[in-house]
């Protein structure tokens, strides 16, 4: 596998898998132990959930590269190619605007949630370390967003779906 594959796509898809497989075990194990040896585990719920938060954010970064985001292309299909390359342009610079601000607002929440020393209820871990996926998914985001405006100015994607 070259490094550049490697670094482009497959880090992210590979950490999904992992993630996902992990997820699945922590549930698995929740229910066997509260349903078969009826012994509630909750550190176990709280780690999933923020598993599957942490999931759901590099999976937006991911589909961005992709280009498997939902559309709704009823009004750009009629367009020119060119008046479809100008509102994808556009649809990516307002999409930026959200993941910049995302990043921004992210980085503030980490940091006074940092400060405070809020912790985790059950497992004890810092929130600020569950909060930081926030502004990491908005720079990955960014990352990718200015990938696919090359992409799309290089005529690398074909823009009609």
């Amino acid at each position: 596998m070259k490094l550049k594959k490697l670094i482009d796509v497959e880090i992210e898809k590979w950490l999904l898998i992992i993630s996902f497989i992990f997820l699945i075990l922590l549930v698995l194990v929740q229910v066997l132990a509260r349903y078969i040896f009826s012994v509630p585990v909750g550190w176990n719920a709280e780690l999933s959930r923020y598993l599957l938060i942490w999931i759901t954010w590099i999976s937006a970064s991911y589909a961005i590269r992709m280009r498997e985001h939902i559309r709704i292309t009823l009004l750009v299909d009629r367009f020119s190619p060119k008046g479809k390359k100008i509102t994808e342009l556009f649809v990516i610079f307002v999409w930026s605007a959200f993941a910049f601000a995302m990043a921004f607002v992210g980085t503030e929440v980490v940091l006074s949630t940092q400060m405070l020393g809020q912790q985790t209820s059950s497992l004890g871990i810092p929130m600020w370390i569950v909060y930081i996926i926030i502004p990491l998914s908005g720079v990955l985001m960014i990352i990718r967003l200015v990938q696919q405006v090359y992409f799309i100015i290089k005529d690398k994607v074909e823009l009609t779906n």
